[in-house]
Parts: C-alpha cells; sequence; structure tokens
C-alpha cells in the first residue's frame, strides 16, 4: 500500500527533500500571496516561481495554497513546513553576516509619530541596556510597516491603525478611546467628555482618509446626519497637533503616543463613541523571532507608562 508523504519525512526520505529555491519560493508565497509579487521579493520570473511551489507540493503530495479572494492563501501543511525551514534561514542570515561584526542588528519600521514620539526615546533606554545591539530604524506609512516585516525586510513593526494582513501578527499593548484634542481655552475644554454632537460646527483638522481613524470618524458623524466641518488635513497626528496649537481647530487622535509629550496650551477630552483605537507590535505570521528581537519587542510591550488617556496591555 502506498503511503502518501508528508511534510514529517522531509527529513529522512532525499526524493521528497525540499530544495534551497523551493523553500524560498513558499516562504515568498506566504509572505505576499501573489505569484507576482513573490516573483519580484526573489528576483525570479513568475512561471519560476511558479514552478518551484509545484515542484514541492509535487515532492510532499498535497496542495500548499488555496485562492481565496484573489490570493493563494497558504495551508496548515505549508506553514508547517515554513516555521520547520526558518532555522535554515536564519543559520544562513548568520553565516552571511560580517566576520567581526559582534553587533546584532534590528531592523524596525515605524510610522512617523510613533517613531518619533515614542519609539526613538525607548530605542535609547533599550541600547543602554543591551550595548551589543544595534537599531536600524525606518520610517514609513502603517501599511508599509506590515509590508516590510510580511516580506521580511524588517524584523519588528510598530502601528496604530490595526490593519490586517496575512504576514504579519499584531501584538497589541496599549488601547485607547478616540480623543478630541483642543486648545485649553476652547470653551468646550470644561467638558470632560465630549459627543460628536458638540463637534458639530466646529472647525476640525482631520487625518487623511487613507487612515481609518478618519472613516470611523466620518461615519459617526453621518450618525448623526451631519458632516464635520474640516478645514485642513495631514497625514501624522505630530501636523495636526500643531494645527490645534496654531488655533486652527479641534483634531479627534489616538492619545498615544502623544500623551508621552503633554502640551500645557491644549488639553485632551475623550469621545462618547464605541470605538477602540489599539497599538501593537508587529511580528512576522510564522516562525520565532530571533532572540535579539523578541528581547526588543517585549521591551517596546512594557516600556511604557500608565495614563489616563490610555490602557497598558500586559
Amino acid at each position: 500500500m502506498n503511503r502518501k508523504p508528508n511534510i514529517v519525512d522531509l527529513a529522512g526520505d532525499s526524493k521528497i527533500r525540499p530544495s534551497l529555491r523551493e523553500i524560498e519560493a513558499l516562504r515568498a508565497m506566504i509572505a505576499t500571496g501573489k505569484t507576482t509579487h513573490a516573483a519580484r521579493q526573489l528576483g525570479m520570473s513568475q512561471p519560476s516561481v511558479s514552478r518551484a511551489i509545484a515542484s514541492l507540493e509535487a515532492r510532499l503530495g498535497q496542495p500548499l495554497f488555496a485562492r481565496r479572494n484573489g490570493r493563494l492563501a497558504p495551508t496548515a501543511e505549508a506553514l508547517a513546513l515554513e516555521a520547520r525551514a526558518a532555522v535554515v534561514f536564519d543559520l544562513l542570515d548568520q553565516l552571511a553576516a560580517p566576520r567581526g561584526d559582534v553587533a546584532t542588528t534590528i531592523r524596525v519600521v515605524a510610522p512617523p509619530t510613533l517613531a518619533h514620539l515614542f519609539l526613538a526615546p525607548l530605542l535609547a533606554r533599550f541600547i543602554a541596556r543591551e550595548p551589543g545591539t544595534r537599531v536600524h530604524l525606518e520610517v514609513g506609512k502603517s501599511t508599509d510597516c506590515l509590508g516590510a516585516v510580511a516580506d521580511g525586510s524588517a524584523d519588528l513593526g510598530l502601528v496604530d491603525q490595526a490593519t490586517s494582513h496575512n504576514g504579519v501578527r499584531l501584538e497589541i499593548f496599549r488601547r485607547a478611546r478616540p480623543h478630541a484634542l483642543l486648545p485649553k481655552r476652547h470653551r468646550l475644554a470644561i467638558r470632560s467628555e465630549l459627543t460628536i454632537g458638540d463637534l458639530v460646527g466646529e472647525r476640525m483638522i482631520a487625518l487623511s482618509r487613507r487612515f481609518p481613524l478618519r472613516n470611523k470618524i466620518d461615519a459617526a458623524f453621518a450618525a448623526v446626519r451631519s458632516e464635520p466641518l474640516i478645514v485642513a488635513e495631514a497625514s501624522t497626528s505630530v501636523v495636526l497637533v500643531e494645527m490645534v496649537r496654531a488655533g486652527l481647530g479641534i483634531a479627534i487622535l489616538n492619545p498615544f503616543p502623544l500623551e508621552l509629550r503633554p502640551e500645557k496650551s491644549m488639553v485632551f477630552r475623550p469621545l462618547d463613541l464605541k470605538m477602540t483605537l489599539e497599538t501593537a507590535v508587529v511580528v512576522p505570521a510564522q516562525g520565532s523571532l530571533a532572540p535579539a528581537a523578541r528581547s526588543l519587542a517585549n521591551f517596546i510591550r512594557t516600556g511604557h507608562p500608565a495614563s489616563q488617556f490610555s490602557n497598558a496591555i500586559e
């Protein structure tokens, strides 16, 4: 009776042992979900990626991907194989490191507000504690952070816009309600909590429409049969803060990490909305982090103070 090959056989049967190129194609496909994107990531042609995946499936005797919503989603067998192969690629990375370079480099990507107000001072404390560690920080959009961790060009990411991505997992460490930021002398500043109705007719400074929070706020105004009176838009919370400081209007924001740099001329007031904003460390969906990257991820999750505006998640 013929036995169907499976993942367990890989180490002991050379006939079905996958090649390094096939595993590279598998990892790229899991990260991107499309043969065109995987090919671009690997510097291969699209047919070459398809052939590598087909060859791997033939070796194993089972499919490794199923088409869902226009993407190729990995099966449980594909994810198990990718996780087992992670140690091989970790060893290859170590062999490729320059000799004599004892510093461990952690690649991190974060959006501007988190990078400037939260991550930069936190990294100073982390490196002081771990002097043999070097950090390379890239600043980009939240979607860039997800993609960089998914395709392996970054070890860790930070996001404050909870967007799903097949190639990553979010480790949430902070939750908050949306808050209105307004001048301390504004007539609404005497209120302990505000509603969307309180903001109808007020001059508003909004995040760009690509942010999920902006769409939720627009929907909240529509629910009270109104529209926000938007006088300016910006793509970072730091710019919105400066506009509020200049007296241009009121902004609705995630108070974290802005609360870490309190402003005497402005105040946060929570909005009475059934909405939760989450800040998270982004890690790869499969496989384990290198020890240095895991140490930094844990430091990020625990190295922030308590606050009246947001809640730390253990």
